[in-house]
């Protein structure tokens, strides 16, 4: 593990990526989306939407690609 004053941006995209891939069957609905959006960015949703727009429009891809990859190949990721 390792300890950082400061965790690198990329990390912290990957890692919301591959949350965002791991509860895209669970039935979350829309609003529980926004709830965690609040939550986790700590401001409100009409600003992080605007501040935040590439990197959530990045997550749903990326969460989206992967979820098309595991169909194909199943847990064989």
């Amino acid at each position: 593990a390792q300890v950082r004053s400061q965790l690198p941006m990329r990390w912290r995209n990957k890692d919301l990526a591959a949350l965002y891939f791991s509860v895209l069957d669970i039935g979350l609905t829309r609003r529980d989306k926004l709830r965690f959006l609040r939550g986790y960015f700590q401001q409100p949703l009409r600003q992080t939407f605007s501040a935040e727009r590439s990197l959530l429009a990045w997550l749903e891809r990326k969460a989206e690609a992967l979820y098309a990859r595991k169909q194909r190949y199943g847990d064989a990721l």
